[in-house]
């Protein structure tokens, strides 16, 4: 499956796609904690558990506090409004797979960003209430210093916030996907993306 390396570099995760942005729901969040602050404590979490080689299931439930596959997975097609349309009579199966999907490549990017120096850097606001929790990886490539900016927009999910999308150097995890995905399901349907993403994971899966 041609999925660019600016995916898995990005990991896995626009505008809020499952819409929690009502008021109260801002508002809890807000008064729980800052979404930079939640990043800093679930990312730091799956990082502790990568470094204790802690078993899958450990770190999948940690890895699903922190990324909402729901709204990457209508993201993915093109917002909750296309993304039946889309995806059936497989979404399902569609959002089963790509949350592995994304969960491998999140924990892909942990297991290499541990080598290097992450720095949350500050957040923003966007407009319809997500946050950019804006970070930069430091790292050495061919000899030579790099800083990678890696920003998480994040949306209030109840009590929370979830990261819905992920943008590495200023190229969106969320469209990456919509734009292979689209054009997949638009030349060969539906069941050529389920086939590719089932081939893909197969394929992280050999290189664990």
């Amino acid at each position: 499956m041609p999925i660019s390396a600016r995916s898995l570099i990005a990991g896995f995760v626009l505008s809020t796609f499952v819409f929690f942005g009502h008021a109260p729901a801002a508002e809890a969040a807000n008064a729980a904690a800052s979404p930079s602050a939640v990043f800093k404590e679930r990312h730091g979490k799956v990082l502790e558990l990568v470094k204790k080689r802690a078993d899958p299931e450990t770190l999948a439930k940690e890895v699903d506090q922190l990324l909402d596959y729901k709204a990457l997975a209508e993201a993915s097609l093109g917002g909750p409004a296309r993304y039946a349309n889309k995806c059936a009579p497989r979404c399902a199966e569609f959002e089963a797979l790509l949350t592995k999907l994304i969960r491998e490549n999140y924990l892909k990017r942990i297991r290499t960003d541990k080598k290097y120096e992450l720095t949350i850097v500050g957040e923003d606001a966007k407009v319809g209430g997500d946050i950019r929790v804006i970070t930069n990886i430091a790292l050495t490539r061919d000899g030579k210093p790099e800083v990678v900016e890696v920003v998480y927009v994040m949306h209030a999910v109840g009590d929370t916030w979830k990261v819905e999308d992920i943008v590495t150097d200023g190229v969106s995890l969320a469209k990456n996907y919509k734009f292979e995905f689209n054009k997949i399901i638009r030349d060969k349907g539906i069941d050529e993306l389920i086939l590719r993403l089932e081939n893909k994971l197969v394929e992280l899966a050999k290189k664990n």
